[in-house]
């Protein structure tokens, strides 16, 4: 089963046997290099995390065992240093290894049970309110995550428009 980003993003967070929230997902951090989810960001101010470890279910909800699973993003080390690199997934360019710009990220999707990438879907937009041109980029595509920019194998796509660019230039040119 398959989690989007765009659903997760505002899920409370619950203590095992507590009626009220004991935070709020407000992100998610990403390992670029692995492509797995590492931590739930529940204050981004204080930078205060949820390892996936720690979650004993999540559905419509998180519950974790109980408030002391919510940790400074410094305690855990791979955390830190992800945050520290600044490449995100969320908001990125794509572009193919050719150059050609794909779009941003405007949402991702992991597996529920691994907590690992599954697909990226990226689009072009104008001014951030229309979008055109979506994609949806299996993980496996993905080659290099730097910051701010995702590079993904050359497809099909690429590959079909380029043939119909040189078909009407020698139309225009007879």
């Amino acid at each position: 089963m398959e989690m989007f980003y765009s659903n997760i993003v505002g899920t409370l967070v619950f203590e095992d046997d507590s009626p009220r929230p004991v935070a709020v997902i407000k992100d998610l951090v990403m390992d670029p290099d692995r492509g797995a989810l590492i931590a739930f960001v529940v204050n981004q101010n204080k930078g205060l995390v949820v390892s996936p470890m720690d979650v004993i279910s999540f559905k419509q909800v998180m519950k974790i065992n109980n408030a002391d699973n919510v940790v400074e993003a410094a305690e855990i080390l791979r955390v830190s240093e992800v945050l520290k690199s600044d490449r995100p997934i969320f908001g990125a360019k794509v572009f193919t290894k050719s150059g050609e710009y794909l779009g941003k990220v405007f949402d991702f999707s992991i597996d529920a049970k691994t907590y690992d990438l599954n697909k990226i879907f990226a689009a072009k937009d104008i001014l951030g309110l229309f979008r055109y041109n979506s994609l949806i980029i299996p993980a496996k595509s993905i080659v290099e995550v730097k910051p701010y920019k995702i590079i993904v194998k050359d497809g099909k796509e690429t590959e079909k428009e380029e043939s119909l660019q040189r078909v009407l230039v020698k139309e225009v040119v007879a």
